[in-house]
């Protein structure tokens, strides 16, 4: 009797097996992710994860991996990504390859879509004897297999079926991304009207297919604006290790990102103690982000209120309606006035920028400040110290002592110590200058004459020894960044003797993208912009496409570079749950001595 009911017991587990293998259908539907291709498989009653294996010759750690939200078990209906196992056949010869398909090299300019119809073959049939092939990034150079037996077989119009059901496929295993195919005559202008989203935004997440432009039946990715992360995120640019800020949660209201994002903005334009020259660059280096995004279609209203430097006048200002209704508050500019910003933003939640100022008065995980802290300052120029280096201090009558307290923890302790005095000979840094190592000389003068006779001085040294042909000292000169405020300097010396320093804003009127915005300063202001109209364009376009994009949870996402800013990069982190989001990240400007200017 035992036997019989093990082998009962038996039948019904295999026959379940069995069934739940039959129910279980093997899709046809495949897409290439970042290289890597899936089957789109969706859940249907029945189906298991023993089942899904079996049919796909995989394992569960894959299909979990590969599919974030199905932690909590399989449920009908799910749409799930089931990686490709590669067959582990001989590859072809390279006569029967040739016996067997065409070679097509993709040229520039070429897609998916112009290759299937020259040659008339589907886009499952270039996808089944390419391994990998991805119909939304081909790149140049790339062979081809086309298959000779099926060239002819389909027409524009089957082909164009493909690559729209390819396309849902796509969106159908994508959460913060839909799929667009490319029509005759549409531009990125046309494009940002359709999706409300910045032009910079499609151009920054497919950068690589508009190298030549617009193309027919290319398949563009397009961020679709959220307000919250209740959905996994799957897809993304490409990120670095410890570039996502901390996201604990702040009660920041939800944002209804088709309507007007509105924005209020607090600076101190005027009032006693209070030059606002510089804060109106600020705001109008602000209004050429809002034209830019603007020009996308996305409806911003900005309202802004003078706050002189005073708390009782920010207080003021914070009981007018628009800042009740704001989606935004970016400012105020000093320390002493965000108190009553603070309390208030945490009564509305609504999340507020500190454009410039280190805030040290109030914390909040609502406040976000742009202005990178001192903490943080010389980190970058560490890697500058490291190694084998001969390090050697430079002094003057007159040292800018606030730099000198900051670059002391670096200097290792058997740096050589050098007075400059006007009018000396070279003879004593000869002695201390290597021909074998590289020499890192940190100069602590603050007066400009001396800034500038020390440079020329260490650049004399340099051209004696190499033309005697002692030795041929590498010099890379640490200095200050209020150098690149000195207006009565050799400029060339930067370059030739290496110059590093540490600034909380960098912008190089040499870099494209600083110079385009240039050229529209000054037409629509005739005056030069300045860093604060920098960043004043930085902040509003961070920000405010941020809100856009990704609604009350766009802090999980403002490191994600997906708006092109000017040039100073901004890296925002919470040092811990509850407080503030810092932007830890200066930029360490390098010249060079090819004549160019690195910022990292």
């Amino acid at each position: 009797m035992k036997k019989i009911l093990l082998f009962i017991v038996c039948w019904i587990v295999a026959a379940a097996t069995v069934q739940a293998q039959n129910q279980t259908q093997k899709s046809t539907s495949i897409v290439t992710i970042g290289g890597e291709s899936y089957y789109v498989h969706t859940v249907k009653p029945g189906d298991t994860f023993y089942s899904l294996c079996k049919v796909y010759d995989t394992d569960e750690d894959s299909i979990r991996a590969s599919n974030p939200h199905v932690a909590d078990g399989l449920q009908a209906g799910q749409v799930i990504k089931i990686p490709v196992v590669k067959a582990s056949e001989k590859p072809l010869s390279d006569r029967k390859r040739k016996r067997l398909f065409d070679i097509h090299t993709v040229n520039q300019g070429e897609t998916a879509y112009s290759i299937a119809k020259r040659y008339g073959v589907g886009l499952d049939v270039l996808m089944e004897d390419n391994e990998g092939f991805d119909p939304a990034h081909l790149s140049i150079g790339q062979q081809i297999n086309i298959r000779k037996a099926s060239q002819g077989k389909s027409d524009t119009e089957e082909i164009e079926e493909q690559i729209e059901s390819y396309k849902d496929a796509l969106n159908s295993v994508s959460d913060r991304f839909t799929h667009h195919v490319v029509e005759k005559g549409e531009t990125l202008y046309s494009l940002g009207k359709r999706f409300g989203l910045p032009v910079d935004s499609i151009a920054a997440y497919n950068e690589p297919i508009l190298k030549d432009g617009l193309k027919e039946g290319s398949i563009l990715r397009v961020l679709i604006p959220q307000q919250g992360t209740d959905r996994p995120v799957r897809d993304s640019l490409p990120q670095h290790p410890g570039t996502e800020p901390a996201t604990e949660s702040a009660s920041i209201r939800p944002v209804d990102v088709t309507g007007v994002i509105k924005v209020a903005m607090l600076l101190p334009l005027k009032g006693a103690g209070v030059s606002g020259r510089q804060f109106l660059e600020f705001y109008q280096g602000a209004l050429l982000a809002l034209e830019e995004l603007k020009t996308s279609g996305i409806s911003v209203k900005v309202d802004l209120f003078n706050t002189g430097k005073s708390a009782a006048e920010t207080a003021e200002i914070l009981q007018q309606p628009e800042l009740q209704n704001a989606n935004l508050i970016i400012g105020p500019v000093y320390d002493e006035c965000f108190p009553p910003v603070a309390a208030f933003a945490a009564q509305h939640g609504i999340p507020v920028v500190s454009p410039l100022a280190v805030v040290e008065s109030v914390d909040s995980p609502l406040l976000f400040q742009a202005a990178p802290g001192p903490s943080v300052k010389n980190d970058k120029l560490r890697n500058e110290f490291a190694g084998d280096k001969n390090v050697i201090v430079i002094s003057a009558t007159g040292n800018d002592s606030e730099f000198a307290a900051e670059i002391q923890p670096l200097i290792p302790q058997g740096a050589h110590r050098f007075n400059y005095v006007k009018g000396m000979g070279g003879t004593a840094l000869e002695g201390l200058l290597s021909g074998e190592k590289e020499n890192v000389i940190v100069v602590l003068a603050s007066d400009e004459t001396n800034i500038d006779g020390i440079l020329a001085y260490v650049s004399s040294v340099q051209n004696s020894l190499t033309s005697r042909s002692i030795k041929n000292p590498a010099i890379r000169v640490i200095g200050s960044s209020r150098w690149a405020r000195l207006q009565n300097i050799e400029r060339n010396l930067f370059f030739k003797l290496n110059l590093r320093y540490v600034t909380s804003y960098h912008a190089d009127r040499g870099n494209e993208r600083v110079l385009n915005f240039d050229r529209r300063y000054v037409s629509a202001f005739n005056s030069l912009p300045s860093l604060y109209a920098y960043r004043g364009y930085d902040i509003a376009k961070l920000f405010i496409g941020g809100i856009k994009m990704h609604g009350a949870d766009f802090a999980s996402f403002l490191n994600r570079a997906e708006l092109p800013l000017l040039q100073t990069p901004y890296r925002f982190v919470q040092k811990s749950p509850g407080h503030k989001y810092e932007n830890d990240e200066w930029a360490l400007v390098c010249y060079n001595n090819n004549y160019t200017i690195e910022v990292k």
